[in-house]
């Protein structure tokens, strides 16, 4: 079987991101568990994390992380300490956004994960930054605030993201936290191209676009959409093709056909979680402004996506983040997005006349 394994390897390495590649990763992981070393095992999940990440599949990046905690805890001097506290980052910004986890099971991670890095001498600059965002998806302001402010003041290490990945994710918080003109601030040298990364400056434009059009900036916004129209691919970018879909229904109607087209399948094929809660209601908001006029085109899965199935599908994951959080907040979310989206509309079509 090592053969199979050298040769799935192999192959894996030329494989685009996506399920062809997770399947391929899943057979390494499986030959690696009955035939090979644990440390071969250990190693397969490893490249697995990242290939399930990149294919909009981190519920299966949960499941391969536990394994190799649970490993690295039974023989830490056998692997390295910052690779399993690194994407032991990306589980904590991830696991509240499955309903199907409670609020105890996603306190109990976040507490391990502090006192990992108390204890292995990390500062908690990760930690304060993941669970101000969590906080902020539940509707708890104060508290996210009061992280917010701990995650600036905690010092950068090894465990930090890069630079321009962290400023990016300043500018979300504040534009989450509805800090319109403070978000602009801080992506502002992102923008400006004096940070960039591999993901940055692309996941930025998602982030800016929206903002604008709220602050009335909307030649900038319409510039950033436009060049940004083509820099965010796949289904690992759901939540982001959701802003697009929005953006574009405010701006260009028939661009924003054509970026519903080509991600409703990304959509359909996703678990419940909140990428796939964000990316329905922005599908929601772009039919409801499709049908308002009575188009006669025909729309990819108009058979099966209807504002009625819509209806349905985002009141049952609202049902259940409400459920676990036990709250009402998401029918609040869904309301401020409505909202919100009518008013752009309104303002973009009083600017245009």
């Amino acid at each position: 079987m090592k053969s199979r394994y050298d040769e799935l390897r192999r192959s894996s390495w030329s494989l685009p991101d996506g399920k062809q590649k997770l399947a391929v990763l899943e057979e390494m992981i499986r030959i690696a568990d009955r035939y090979m070393t644990e440390e071969d095992a250990y190693n397969t999940r490893i490249r697995y994390f990242a290939a399930a990440a990149e294919a909009g599949s981190q519920e299966r990046m949960i499941t391969a992380f536990a394994w190799c905690l649970a490993k690295y805890d039974q023989s830490p001097g056998a692997y390295s300490q910052h690779e399993i506290m690194w994407y032991y980052k990306w589980v904590i910004g991830m696991i509240w956004r499955f309903p199907v986890f409670t609020l105890e099971q996603i306190e109990a991670v976040f507490e391990d994960f502090k006192r990992r890095c108390m204890e292995y001498g990390y500062s908690l600059r990760p930690y304060y930054h993941k669970r101000s965002v969590y906080l902020l998806s539940r509707g708890l302001t104060q508290e996210a605030a009061a992280c917010y402010k701990h995650w600036r003041g905690a010092s950068r290490d090894p465990l930090a993201d890069c630079q321009a990945c962290e400023q990016n994710a300043i500018g979300h918080y504040l534009f989450s936290a509805n800090q319109l003109k403070r978000g602009m601030q801080a992506v502002k040298p992102i923008l400006d191209g004096k940070l960039s990364c591999r993901s940055i400056p692309q996941a930025t434009y998602s982030e800016v676009m929206v903002p604008l059009l709220k602050l009335k900036q909307h030649e900038e916004a319409v510039a950033v959409g436009r060049k940004a129209f083509r820099t965010i691919k796949g289904p690992q970018y759901l939540e982001e093709q959701g802003v697009f879909l929005e953006f574009f229904t405010v701006t260009d109607l028939p661009r924003a056909v054509k970026i519903y087209n080509e991600t409703i399948r990304y959509g359909l094929e996703s678990k419940p979680s909140w990428e796939r809660f964000n990316y329905l209601l922005s599908v929601q908001l772009f039919l409801k402004e499709w049908h308002r006029k009575k188009r006669r085109k025909r729309l990819a899965e108009d058979g099966r996506v209807t504002l009625g199935w819509l209806e349905q599908e985002i009141t049952s994951l609202a049902n259940a983040f409400n459920q676990r959080n036990g709250s009402d907040y998401m029918l609040t979310y869904i309301a401020d997005k409505e909202k919100h989206m009518h008013r752009m509309i309104e303002a973009f079509q009083l600017r245009a006349e």
